[in-house]
């Protein structure tokens, strides 16, 4: 990149920030700021990079030298940030979920296609190596018959008792820090990434039918359970917050998996905990019916994080958007919408695209 295109931005710097960071340096990028209301948080990052600190993201924006606003603060902020940097022609990553509604999803990504800018929503885990893979070996089943996805998640016993402290307790006439933070509970927190996959390996899906769970004293959600149409044959979605500590392809608690059935053959996905990217590593099963072989790829841990922020900047450096859309997040917030209402209404729905 030229030395103005190395200039980032980076505006929250909250847990999930550090990926980011980590992301940055090994792509090569330069720093220049980073903002957050809480100048403890900012700072230490600041003296790591050299960069400036900030508690106005205005001042960020408005540098001419910024060419790339990496936003990693929380959702209900991004609406605003990411229309302020779309407009002053600077290159945008943003963490997910994109928005906190699919109309305001639909907004920022229609700036962002007027605009003519490179504009990424960091769906991480499409960059995981079996999942990559996985892609690549897609053709080989011919016909896609059908695809089990699933996030389940151990979250503690959330079923049998309401929580009386922490991030999921719901205190008497407020929000539970999940909420406030994150929009809701397993479908956005979790089960966003895995909606994303489904985009990712079969296609828009075209109708729904959802359940949802919200226990009794809480404000979140703990299952939500889906069945899609798509193009490329069924999908049975799940995100699930659970109890179970030794379930999962580590018997960790832990346990993500996609399956995907074709006429040709079958693939097989298994994916390790978010925020272990550097301790445990992702599994592909090919399954092949003409030779009756199954293939096993295992690979070493790698942080999806550094995958995905080293393909953002080499666009940006390269002044393209390649692969990813940057219709990624309203695509992810508008299934959310359409789960949330199908559950709501007990009914299938017609899932609406307005771009």
């Amino acid at each position: 990149m030229s030395v103005l295109d190395k200039n980032v931005g980076v505006i929250g710097c909250g847990g999930i920030s550090r990926f980011h960071f980590s992301g940055l340096r090994k792509a090569g990028a330069c720093v220049k700021w980073v903002c957050d209301l809480s100048e403890q948080a900012a700072r230490p990052w600041a003296e790591q990079f050299g960069a400036r600190y900030t508690a106005d993201y205005r001042d960020i924006i408005a540098d001419a030298t910024v060419r790339v606003v990496d936003v990693t603060a929380v959702s209900s902020a991004h609406k605003a940030i990411c229309l302020a940097a779309i407009e002053a022609g600077k290159a945008v990553i943003c963490e997910k979920t994109l928005a906190e509604n699919a109309a305001d999803a639909l907004q920022i990504v229609q700036a962002a296609v007027r605009k003519k800018t490179i504009f990424y929503t960091s769906y991480m885990k499409r960059f995981i190596p079996a999942m990559e893979k996985a892609k690549e070996l897609l053709p080989s089943l011919g016909r896609i018959l059908s695809t089990h996805i699933r996030a389940h998640q151990c979250w503690g016993d959330l079923w049998s008792k309401s929580p009386s402290g922490g991030i999921f307790h719901a205190p008497a006439g407020g929000a539970s820090v999940v909420r406030s933070r994150y929009g809701g509970g397993i479908l956005v927190c979790g089960g966003s990434h895995i909606l994303d996959l489904v985009l990712f390996f079969l296609a828009r899906p075209r109708r729904l039918f959802a359940s949802m769970h919200t226990p009794v004293g809480m404000d979140c959600d703990v299952q939500a359970a889906v069945l899609m149409e798509t193009g490329n044959g069924t999908v049975l979605f799940e995100a699930l917050a659970h109890p179970l500590t030794r379930v999962g392809f580590l018997r960790d608690g832990w346990d993500e998996r996609v399956e995907i059935n074709g006429v040709n053959g079958r693939l097989d996905i298994y994916s390790s905990a978010w925020d272990q990217v550097d301790a445990k590593a992702s599994m592909l099963v090919h399954y092949d019916n003409a030779t009756g072989a199954a293939t096993e790829y295992r690979y070493d841990p790698v942080s999806p994080f550094d995958r995905a922020m080293a393909f953002f900047c080499g666009n940006i450096e390269r002044g393209v958007q390649g692969e990813q859309s940057p219709l990624t997040g309203y695509e992810v917030d508008n299934l959310i919408s359409h789960i949330n209402r199908s559950a709501e209404l007990k009914q299938a729905v017609e899932v609406q695209w307005q771009i």
